[in-house]
């Protein structure tokens, strides 16, 4: 089930919300003033809000030699 990160509009914020079918996102509104006006916003994996957005490689990444 994909969550996705969307923008308001009106007000700004930022949130996440769970969007079981597509269908659904019509009905997906801000919780901070509650308008319909929002984007979906691109974000990063959770594979790199995981790892704490650090800038060592795992090990095993790199060249070879």
């Amino acid at each position: 089930m994909p969550i996705y990160e969307y923008a308001c509009a009106p007000c700004g914020k930022t949130f996440e919300e769970l969007v079981i079918r597509r269908s659904d996102e019509v009905e997906v509104r801000c919780p901070g003033c509650g308008s319909a006006d929002v984007a979906r916003r691109m974000s990063r994996p959770a594979a790199a809000r995981a790892s704490g957005g650090g800038s060592v490689p795992p090990r095993g990444c790199g060249p070879v030699g």
